[in-house]
């Protein structure tokens, strides 16, 4: 008996334990609960993750996680002015197309409009006291993922509520990156020399600190995310391993590069030369140069691999794997009594423009729309031919984006929003 009630345990006993271990839980929960502000997950219900390429006519900045600026809808034809829009507040971060054709667009002042497929004003939404400095970036679920200038991680959801509000504790000012959205629904961040993975419901699961700040825009690449900076490295990143060096492409690549292929990053680098960077070997090349004045990059990736770019006297360039042109096309034209750049040339010739321009998109017949730094938009035809939708459309371009079969959007630093449609 006695050897009983020492062995024993008491009925009590286990209540007692069970209640301390949730006391101890909730005051862990309650010590955790700054850190990030999130949605919570019910664990008595079911909970879905939506996995997989987020869904758009352009989920993210160049249209998709390669950033090659193609468009699996076709673009206008000729392309016409279909609606406009004067926003309150000004646009410096290209625009998003989810997949109905509505526009999301993040301001110079701290909201996040929504435009319908006809211009109309879905919802408005303001994030706090800080605007992105960087395009906002569609995840796998349809959220809406933006970093603040405060170094806020911002998601919204389709409807325009907020879902997630984390502070990253970082310098917000270094964000002017634009993030990439992860098949898995999270996303990874850079902000000067930090990188940042967030998982769907927008808390962190991983650090990296790089030695130099971080440019233009973060890359899916065949070993993780692929980073560019402003030395002209190219880094590869997949946690819980560090950043690995790939190579240099020998400048900066001020507004990011396009991955070709699986193993060819495509860079315009000082503004001056197209460079190829072998990715498994760190080897680097010029592609094109100077004989083409200043280059508008990143380039568009066509088929076979042909990087599409503008320049800033007017031409746009098709350069193959070898370097060769595989063609140009004017669309400016030298002022009258000026020698034309090149008298061979085909295409419409109008003004020249030659400050840089917004990079061009490019769909699946090797359709190519662009929009120059003056306000000249339009579309060129595999063939050459050129369809003018207007001589100014605005007076500063930001960016041009597929937004439906057979539409392409514009926007512009002043708040004013244009699509154009067959």
């Amino acid at each position: 008996m006695s050897a009983a009630r020492t062995t024993a345990p008491s009925p009590r006993r286990p209540r007692r334990a069970r209640t301390a271990g949730l006391a101890a839980a909730a005051l862990l929960l309650s010590a955790a609960a700054p850190l990030a502000f999130a949605d919570a997950v019910d664990t008595s219900r079911p909970h879905t993750i939506v996995v997989g390429a987020p869904r758009g006519f352009a989920p993210s900045e160049r249209l998709d996680a390669r950033r090659t600026g193609r468009s699996a809808a076709r673009l206008p034809f000729p392309a016409r002015e279909a609606w406009r829009k004067q926003l309150r507040g000004g646009i410096d971060a290209a625009p998003l197309a989810d997949a109905a054709g509505d526009l999301l667009l993040t301001l110079t002042v701290p909201e996040v409009v929504k435009l319908g497929a006809d211009g109309r004003e879905r919802w408005r939404v303001r994030i706090g006291d800080s605007a992105p400095l960087a395009p906002a970036v569609l995840t796998s679920d349809g959220t809406l993922a933006l970093i603040t200038s405060s170094g806020v991680a911002v998601g919204l959801t389709p409807a325009g509520s907020v879902r997630f509000a984390v502070p990253l504790g970082l310098r917000g000012r270094d964000a002017d990156v634009t993030p990439l959205a992860l098949d898995d629904g999270g996303l990874v961040a850079a902000l000067g020399r930090s990188l940042v993975e967030l998982a769907a419901d927008g808390t962190v699961r991983a650090r990296a600190e790089i030695a130099d700040r971080a440019t233009g825009a973060l890359l899916a690449g065949p070993e993780g995310t692929l980073v560019t900076t402003e030395s002209g490295a190219v880094l590869t990143w997949r946690p819980p391993g560090a950043p690995r060096r790939l190579g240099s492409l020998g400048g900066v690549p001020r507004r990011g590069a396009a991955l070709a292929d699986a193993r060819t990053l495509l860079a315009v680098v000082d503004a001056r030369r197209l460079v190829a960077l072998d990715l498994p070997t760190g080897t680097a090349g010029v592609r094109a140069g100077a004989a083409f004045s200043a280059l508008d990059g990143p380039p568009a990736i066509g088929a076979g691999g042909v990087a599409v770019v503008l320049s800033t006297t007017g031409l746009l360039l098709g350069v193959n794997a070898s370097g060769d042109l595989a063609f140009r096309v004017a669309i400016d034209r030298p002022p009258p009594g000026s020698p034309p750049a090149d008298a061979g040339l085909s295409g419409f010739f109008g003004p020249v423009d030659a400050k840089p321009s917004p990079p061009v998109v490019i769909d699946r017949t090797g359709r190519v729309g662009f929009v120059r730094a003056g306000g000249r938009a339009g579309v060129v035809e595999a063939d050459g031919n050129v369809s003018i939708a207007a001589e100014r459309v605005c007076s500063a371009p930001v960016a041009v984006i597929p937004a439906g079969e057979e539409r392409m959007a514009i926007a512009c630093r002043d708040g004013t929003v244009v699509m154009l449609a067959r």
